[in-house]
């Protein structure tokens, strides 16, 4: 709004504010009715925020008035008088030095005002919780308000359902997901790291971001680097000013890119290798038979018809069948029957640079030899394929775009957003970290097949994310099941309840879980917290397989999130404080720790030998040693566990074994049969020619056997 505007929009305020008071109407407003303020100037108010986001946005103008101009109204405001004028002129003539005392008075000064910030922030923090985080009207209509008794919160959380029994999720609202988009990630700009750089580093000019985003993620010769130029010419679309466009096929309009951006040292191909196909209703209704095999199929039909209405359902499916078998049948070649890491190498270097198996499996090989230089580029890549396949419009908020985990190109995106977590974790973008959590976990929010229940909590609290945390500990996305109350997320309400300066909501959260993890608590207590194991009466010996595995896997970043001496403190005094109760008989605290279901294999697809499958990808995924470790035995004897598919969905049915997709469905098996025989025909030669090499030797050598 330019300057003109405004003071005629302040000229119509005051204009009204006197016809009302004239007028004496009883319908004027409360504030026309207040006593007279002093008059404000309205180009005052103006801050350099619109400016900020004018520039950033890369837009010249907003409203007809250009940045410029807004720039220059503030100036105006902020002139100084005559007389600061002459002083600044004299200081300036005078070439007057701050000693060291001064520097010293301005450092402590600086010191005293970072400290009242803080204070400030958490002052606030606190109002937030204590206004919002603790009164959430969608959460209280169904489950518990902030101000229930305590025996309501272990009755509560004795009655959460089991997942075990019910694999179609009928305990969760009825009203859906559609109350629970805020948990999920609504903004492609946070998927940005730069994004958040920008915010820590606000000095970052938007020169400097460019040459970021110019810059190659691998290493490329000059020469490979012009040739790739030369291609970019004749690729119509491809990059753009802002590095987002790309062509989708012959004649068609450029696509616009969502979370990513192309590289230089990209091959150029007008095409992608992925197209999104919206599910049918009995894609759905397959999909929904396997997953609930005991459930009557009238009633699937029916659920199929109330989720139709509200969530869009997509599948990834190679865009050029014939193309994608041969790059898998060589993939599946190098990586299951003979292992060759020069032949994947080669496989994405010159044949197909953008076959997201083989990527994400370079990538993996890359971490495993200490080379992480072009592991993020690999991963980058490999969501560029599927950020090229997205339909626009398209959000991750758990409504707009769900991938069902049965098909295989949905579980590569899967693993690739994984993948890049860690990635982005090693960096310091936990921010950044923590939205794409969001973004996985909202693909499949029910099911939740990587287990982000398990791990979300250490990105949002290393990002300080408190009130979320707080928010979703009393969800129905984490207080339907006891499965979803995972020990991550009860313990970070605990945390982020002490961060925000409020001791007694911790201690009721931590109660309020203590009959759900005491097993895992106990173990804490003993190994983390050094407590006394008299207290415990032996509970962490009663300790689960899944148990051990979820308890393991928090320990292992215990320290990273647990940083403060007085939390610390907090925790194992409170702990110590209930386990005395519990001998003393005070408190009914009963143990409802999740039983394990070892003969439900078949008919719940969602665990193994009673453990949670996602809990078992998760382990795996991680590749903490002490994690690895305390799986059993019989899941790596039992079941597939290939790096590029952990646990891929195993079939529930004779019926589901055609609608599971697996990497054998997408490999010509004539082509396998021959690349086999190929090969066995140059072993034969190799073996010949060093059988030849040796008589010939033996030859020339007739003591060389002798001894």
């Amino acid at each position: 709004m330019s300057s003109r505007a405004l003071r005629k929009l302040q000229n119509d305020e005051e204009l009204l504010e006197s016809l009302l008071k004239t007028s004496g109407s009883k319908e004027a407003s409360p504030a026309a009715a207040k006593t007279a303020t002093p008059k404000v100037n309205m180009f005052a108010l103006m801050n350099d925020e619109d400016a900020d986001e004018c520039l950033e946005d890369g837009e010249d103008e907003i409203d007809g008035d250009s940045c410029y101009d807004k720039q220059v109204e503030q100036v105006e405001v902020q002139l100084p008088t005559k007389s600061q004028r002459k002083k600044m002129k004299k200081n300036k003539k005078r070439g007057k030095k701050t000693n060291s005392r001064e520097i010293e008075q301005n450092d402590a000064k600086n010191d005293i005002e970072e400290n009242e910030l803080d204070e400030i922030i958490q002052q606030f923090r606190k109002k937030d919780v204590q206004k919002y985080g603790l009164q959430d009207e969608e959460i209280s209509d169904e489950f518990h308000t902030a101000y229930e008794s305590e025996d309501d919160e272990i009755a509560r959380a004795v009655t959460m359902g089991d997942l075990i029994g019910d694999s179609g999720f009928s305990n969760f609202p009825r009203k859906g997901l559609r109350s629970y988009q805020r948990f999920f990630n609504a903004d492609f700009k946070k998927l940005d790291p730069h994004y958040e750089f920008k915010l820590l580093f606000g000095d970052l000019s938007t020169k400097s971001l460019e040459d970021i985003d110019s810059m190659t993620t691998s290493h490329v010769s000059p020469q490979q680097l012009k040739q790739l130029q030369r291609m970019k010419r004749l690729i119509k679309n491809w990059g753009g000013k802002d590095h987002r466009s790309v062509p989708n096929g012959p004649g068609s309009s450029a696509h616009r890119l969502q979370f990513t951006k192309v590289r230089e040292d990209w091959l150029p191909t007008p095409r992608g290798e992925l197209a999104l196909k919206a599910l049918t209703l009995n894609d759905l209704r397959e999909w929904q038979m396997w997953q609930r095999p005991r459930d009557w199929k009238d009633v699937i039909d029916e659920d199929i018809q109330e989720m139709k209405k509200s969530i869009a359902f997509y599948k990834f499916e190679p865009l050029s069948p014939d193309v994608n078998r041969k790059a898998m049948t060589e993939f599946y070649l190098s990586t299951i029957l003979h292992p060759d890491h020069e032949a994947l190498i080669h496989l994405i270097s010159s044949k197909y640079p953008y076959h997201v198996p083989a990527l994400l499996q370079v990538a993996l090989i890359l971490i495993r030899q200490g080379d992480r230089s072009n592991t993020n580029g690999l991963l980058q890549r490999a969501l560029f394929v599927f950020d090229r396949a997205l339909k626009s419009g398209i959000q991750f908020n758990s409504l707009s775009c769900q991938l069902p985990y049965i098909y295989f190109y949905n579980r590569q995106f899967y693993f690739a957003i994984f993948r890049y977590v860690l990635a982005l974790a090693q960096r310091g973008a936990v921010a950044t970290a923590s939205e794409w959590c969001k973004v996985l976990w909202s693909l499949s929010p029910l099911e939740d097949p990587l287990g982000c229940r398990y791990f979300i909590d250490h990105y949002l609290l290393l990002n300080n994310d408190y009130q979320y945390l707080i928010d979703l500990s009393k969800s129905a996305l984490v207080t339907s099941y006891k499965q979803w109350c995972t020990l991550g997320l009860a313990l970070s309400a605990v945390l982020s309840y002490l961060r925000v300066g409020l001791p007694e909501e911790a201690r009721k959260a931590l109660r309020n879980s203590f009959n759900l993890h005491i097993n895992s608590y106990s173990m804490m207590f003993i190994e983390k917290l050094s407590g006394d194991p008299s207290l415990t009466a032996g509970a962490e010996l009663k300790i689960t397989s899944s148990e051990l595995i979820e308890t393991k896997a928090y320990m292992a970043r215990f320290a990273t999130v647990w940083s403060k001496p007085e939390e610390i403190t907090f925790l194992r005094d409170e702990m110590a404080s209930l386990y005395k109760i519990i001998r003393e008989g005070k408190a009914d605290f009963m143990q409802v720790s999740v039983a394990e279901c070892h003969d439900c294999d078949g008919e719940n697809p969602l665990f193994i030998k009673g453990m949670p499958v996602n809990l078992l990808r998760f382990a795996i995924l991680s590749e903490e040693p002490s994690v690895m470790g305390s799986l059993p035995p019989q899941i790596w004897e039992d079941n597939e566990v290939y790096e590029f598919d952990v646990l891929p969905p195993t079939p529930t049915s004779k019926e589901s074994i055609e609608v599971l997709e697996t990497v054998k469905n997408f490999i010509e098996e004539k082509e396998l049969i021959t690349h086999e025989m190929e090969r066995m025909q140059d072993e034969e030669i190799l073996n010949q020619v060093r059988q030849m090499s040796l008589e010939q030797f033996l030859e020339e050598n007739p003591n060389a056997g002798v001894e």
